[in-house]
């Protein structure tokens, strides 16, 4: 494998392992206010050179002008097994551009891979978002990366339209300099080699494209969850949070008797099968909890009846794990037919049971190790002996229900759709540490490999609004599994608003494929850059963790990757325009508090501020929006909740110009607005769920 290039029209065409990257680059020069197109023609033949990394193909290229134009500039072309090189060669000083579109794969992530400047800003993407920190573009399903470099200025560019991408580069020569305009080079093998996990396998969203928002039992009823109390939590779920997105009612460990498929009957009288044909009855996916590797019950009938099913340690005793629970022989052909396939079968293909968590997970391979000379097959690697009942959970459940891997495991790539990456919170706010922790050190993950979990949601007191906020936020910012594990039925308003507007889940991406340090300090600053068909903004979270952080929090252009211009400001909680970005504000914040502020690029008044349906601030809600500047008409469609005043704020006034609103109608619901200090707000309200149709009619 390595780099080829083709003349097409006098511009570039590169391939790598004879697949098309970069397509139709293309040469402009500027000398003052002039504007050259060139166009490139061989000069002399290609030839190879010799090289420790292996032999590199040379082209030498003429840069013909299409009109007038310097014509004794000189290009090289270096083409490797693993890097592209263009380098110039002036005569005198000019400027040059450069521009064409680049094709790696078929869901290319841009992204950076390593930390840099402004390392300590987390990027996400929510469609294809552009960020000037990006230099790279990950392809998951190939595992490899292209990483671009130049010695000025360069950009990897999204379009949002279309999905396509565009590198542009700039830089001005010098006589006596040649300088690479652009440099690509391949990286294989990113996450099976450099991040050293041999069982990586590309996570296929096909059946699941989003991650789950639901509801869990464990941290608030433990192991006293029961069928009174799941049927209690859905129905006010159905009424409260399904129309939101809530989509998953999960119960935890303690509902088992015997073994996973004999209940409790003081907690469960109607068994496993009616607690989930209940949960489906109101339009829920039933989740469960299982210890599947163990008996599930420290002094099971089975250690009796089935000693030769146990794992034993080397000195011949039944090992126990998790709990103190007796742990199964995975390699035993009963265990893989009696115990996993049955369970697993029963619960999904019989009881309807559509999300299994599986827990337990994080240390199955040391066990497997100890255990290795007693097991039933002692040849199988403990790997193999681990992925090899993963594999029978998931053919038993099929694709089309989901797998949650607790806690973090990368041998369990491939058969797991969600996977913990922490260990347990807490509803004090020191515990949401571990969720912090899960989350800066192993994000890079999310939507590559699976969808991370930090772990659950709280919002409840003694948490204070604040702390809840904060912890609500970097969920909704970060698109992870989406489980809150509150009473929820007994929650203030104040903090069921919270999870109103972070429900459902978003396909947000990482950008930042590198680990942060798991001991903290804790990145500060969450930057979710969001992309649509009718706009580009971000939505960024400054936090302040604990008392040892920064209490003063600054932003900048520069530092959110955004390019040179006006910027204006919107608070996502408190619901108030704040003015410019300028060059730059900075932000008090107290310890356990956070702002969520979104920024938007000041193209034009009247200008969209935000809307209150969700922190992403318009991406699942508002699906189209125009302005008409020559019939100063706005108009949009959005998605509105049932009974859930949905809200619009608008600029209208800025840089001495103001646009009064005339005339606002919608399509099928009420309306009303009210304008103050340049901000209007309209507000639809809808008996409802359905998509609305409005337009404003500003005077002339």
């Amino acid at each position: 494998m390595s780099w080829k290039i083709k003349l097409n029209n006098g511009r570039i065409d590169a391939f790598y392992d004879d697949q098309l990257v970069l397509e139709g680059i293309e040469l402009r020069g500027y000398d003052q206010e002039d504007e050259i197109k060139f166009l490139l023609a061989p000069y002399g033949k290609p030839y190879p050179v010799a090289a420790p990394a292996g032999e590199q193909i040379v082209y030498i290229l003429k840069l013909v002008p299409q009109n007038t134009g310097p014509t004794d500039i000189i290009m090289e072309i270096f083409c490797g097994p693993l890097r592209l090189a263009l380098r110039l060669y002036p005569r005198k000083p000019l400027g040059f551009k450069l521009s064409g579109m680049v094709h790696w794969g078929w869901e290319p992530y841009l992204c950076r891979i390593e930390p840099g400047q402004f390392k300590d800003v987390v990027q996400a993407a929510l469609g294809p978002a552009n960020s000037l920190l990006c230099d790279c573009l990950f392809d998951k399903w190939t595992d490899r990366v292209l990483r671009f470099n130049a010695d000025d200025i360069f950009q990897i560019k999204a379009n949002p339209s279309t999905g396509d991408f565009w590198v542009e580069s700039q830089l001005f020569t010098q006589f006596g300099s040649i300088p690479e305009i652009l440099a690509v080079e391949v990286i294989n093998h990113f996450v099976t080699e450099h991040r050293s996990m041999p069982h990586y396998v590309p996570y296929d969203r096909t059946h699941h494209p989003l991650p789950p928002s639901g509801w869990e039992s464990w941290y608030c009823y433990g192991r006293q969850t029961s069928e009174e109390i799941l049927i209690r939590i859905t129905d006010w779920l159905a009424k409260h949070l399904k129309p939101f997105g809530c989509e998953v009612v999960q119960w935890d460990d303690g509902y088992q008797d015997e073994n996973w498929l004999e209940w409790r009957r003081d907690l469960f009288p109607h068994g496993g099968k009616w607690i989930a044909d209940y949960i489906h009855s109101k339009g829920f996916k039933p989740g469960i909890w299982v210890l599947p590797q163990s008996l599930g019950k420290i002094d099971s009938k089975l250690l009796e009846t089935k000693p030769d099913w146990l794992l034993r340690k080397p000195d011949g005793e039944v090992f126990r794990g998790f709990a103190n629970y007796p742990y199964v022989d995975p390699t035993h052909p009963e265990v893989k037919k009696e115990w996993f396939q049955k369970i697993f079968h029963t619960m999904a293909r019989e009881w309807g049971i559509d999300f299994f968590k599986i827990d337990g997970e994080g240390e199955m391979q040391q066990w497997y190790a100890l255990c290795r000379d007693q097991l039933y097959d002692p040849s199988l690697t403990p790997d193999e002996a681990y992925r090899g009942w993963l594999k029978i959970i998931r053919e038993a459940i099929g694709q089309e229900r989901t797998l949650l891997i607790c806690a973090t495991q990368w041998r369990a790539m491939g058969f797991g759709d969600y996977c913990r990456t922490g260990t347990d919170v807490g509803e004090q706010w020191p515990a949401v540490e571990p969720a912090l922790r899960a989350t800066f050190s192993n994000y890079w993950m999310h939507t590559i490999a699976w969808y991370c979990d930090p772990d659950v949601l709280i919002v409840r007191p003694p948490l204070t609004l604040e702390q809840a906020r904060s912890w609500a936020s970097l969920l909704g910012l970060s698109g992870q599994v989406l489980l809150n594990s509150d009473p929820v039925h007994e929650l203030p308003e104040e903090r069921v608003e919270l999870l109103r507007r972070i429900f459902p889940a978003q396909d947000i991406r990482p950008m930042d494929l590198w680990s942060h340090p798991p001991h903290g300090p804790y990145p500060q600053i969450w930057d979710l850059k969001v992309a649509t068909n009718w706009g580009q903004w971000d939505v960024v979270g400054l936090f302040r963790w604990f008392e040892e952080n920064a209490a003063e929090v600054k932003i900048t252009t520069e530092l959110l990757g955004l390019p040179t211009g006006r910027y204006v400001l919107y608070d996502v909680w408190e619901k108030s325009y704040l003015g410019e970005l300028g060059n730059g504000r900075t932000f008090q914040i107290d310890p356990g508090a956070c702002r969520v502020l979104c920024i938007r690029a000041l193209t034009q008044v009247p200008l969209l501020l935000g809307t209150n349906r969700h922190i992403t601030q318009g991406y699942p809600d508002l699906l189209n929006l125009k302005w008409d500047s020559t019939h100063k008409v706005m108009t949009g469609q959005s998605t509105v909740v049932e009974n859930d005043p949905y809200q619009i704020r608008i600029l209208v006034e800025s840089n001495g110009k103001k646009y009064l609103p005339d005339k606002i109608e919608t399509d099928c619901c009420n309306v009303t607005y009210h304008l103050e200090d340049g901000v209007l707000l309209v507000t639809l309200t809808s008996k409802i769920s359905q998509r609305v149709n409005w337009q404003i009619q500003f005077k002339k």
